[in-house]
């Protein structure tokens, strides 16, 4: 009996993406989810329990990084490169995920949520870092 208690643990988890800990753990779900079923569910995840959870056009953005895909193949991996506290209970992130044949970069902003943990409240993607990271980020100082 424990073996398939077990077993169906280990079949269902990584279906499930729970609100995270800390501002980077949304980050690091939604790209969990994406490695493991795409680009719908890197999107699902990354909006759960936010305000932008019932948003077609959030959703929507999944389109985004199967067009990147197209251009650089699969999504491998990813770093996080900078988290700015912008106040006690908001961050931004700022992360790169790597494929095959190229990069993208992230921003995500995150928020505290009293009710949910932290959580996604605005994220871009984009092949071109200086159009969605800040200028010091991208150049230096």
């Amino acid at each position: 009996m424990r073996i398939i208690v077990l077993l169906v643990a280990m079949i269902f988890t990584p279906l499930s993406f729970a609100a995270s800990e800390t501002a980077e753990g949304i980050v690091e779900n939604g790209l969990k989810a994406y490695k493991q079923q795409g680009a719908k569910a890197a999107m699902e995840a990354w909006v759960k329990g936010s305000g932008l959870e019932d948003s077609k056009a959030a959703i929507s953005q999944a389109n985004s990084l199967l067009q990147i895909e197209d251009y650089y193949g699969s999504y491998q991996d990813h770093e996080i490169v900078k988290v700015n506290d912008i106040s006690k209970r908001s961050k931004m992130i700022l992360f790169v995920m790597n494929y095959e044949n190229g990069i993208a970069f992230g921003k995500f902003q995150a928020y505290k949520s009293s009710k949910n943990g932290w959580v996604a409240t605005e994220f871009k993607f984009h092949t071109e870092a200086a159009l969605i990271w800040p200028r010091d980020s991208v150049y230096g100082k």
